[in-house]
């Protein structure tokens, strides 16, 4: 069995779900998802349940197992990484040892880097389709982003907002979008901008873009789900320092998509970003 703690927001969870679900497959092991860090918490919930996920929600007896004594706890700490069954994250940047790893196996950490679940991207992405269909107008809309060349831009500030959220991840200045926004209207003739963000306000007020411009958000779309979804229709993406965008320019299946992200993705300087970004995005 192999069992992740999940934790955060929607996006992490998606990286901590696709890097369990590797190795559950590779190992031919069940995934369970370990939810109580949501028990205590209202600023985050289990969100993969929208999803045609494939894994069980573990027991306290399934965790028990893994939450030794305190003794244990040092005796594992000896151990090398991969032979230990409590499987922490060693460092934001991709730990190739995650490969040696071996069921019954606990998974501790955020795991934000497609390699940890590179060998099956593809049933990784059978797994992020959603449930439920969305509602008419939402689907409409997602058959003309697929239609024409459009360009899903993500801002993301109403959480960012909090002191402590600010220190660790910073706003994207407007700036980046606007570098991004040039090249891409330089590399993408006709292309139209469609604006995604947990602050539509901010947006109406502060972006001064003349260009072919419409925001979804508070609009047509008044859930994340519905963002997600739709930004993932689009046919390019600028996305923020967000795993939430992160996933949705992941999911976007164009061959020729061009993403757009920021050169930095936290406000703290000691993780190391180089394996979050697929070889084929931009960095501005």
């Amino acid at each position: 069995m192999v069992i992740v703690q999940l934790k955060g927001g929607l996006g992490n969870q998606m990286f901590q779900y696709a890097a369990g679900r590797c190795l559950s497959l590779q190992h031919q092991s069940p995934l369970l998802l370990d939810i109580n860090s949501y028990d205590a918490q209202q600023l985050r919930r289990y969100d993969l349940d929208c999803f045609n996920i494939e894994a069980g929600l573990s027991t306290e007896a399934d965790v028990r197992q893994f939450d030794r004594s305190f003794l244990r706890k040092v005796f594992d700490r000896l151990l090398p990484a991969h032979k230990r069954k409590m499987y922490r994250e060693l460092h934001f940047h991709f730990d190739p040892g995650f490969y040696k790893a071996t069921p019954p196996l606990y998974l501790k950490g955020y795991w934000q880097s497609e390699q940890y679940f590179k060998p099956v991207e593809e049933q990784i992405r059978r797994d992020f389709t959603f449930k439920t269909p969305f509602s008419a107008a939402v689907e409409e809309k997602a058959v003309e982003l697929r239609g024409r060349e459009s360009v899903a831009v993500h801002f993301r500030r109403g959480d960012y907002k909090d002191p402590e959220m600010l220190r660790v991840h910073g706003i994207v200045g407007l700036d980046y979008y606007d570098a991004a926004i040039m090249q891409m209207q330089a590399t993408v003739p006709g292309a139209k901008f469609y604006i995604f963000t947990d602050d539509p306000e901010w947006v109406r007020t502060n972006v001064p873009w003349q260009v072919p411009l419409e925001i979804l958000s508070g609009n047509l779309t008044h859930t994340h789900l519905e963002d997600l979804y739709l930004m993932s229709q689009c046919r390019h993406q600028i996305i923020a320092n967000s795993s939430f965008s992160w996933w949705a320019a992941w999911l976007n299946k164009n061959a020729d998509k061009q993403v757009f992200t920021p050169q930095k993705w936290f406000g703290i300087k000691e993780r190391n970003t180089k394996d979050l970004i697929p070889a084929a995005w931009k960095r501005l």
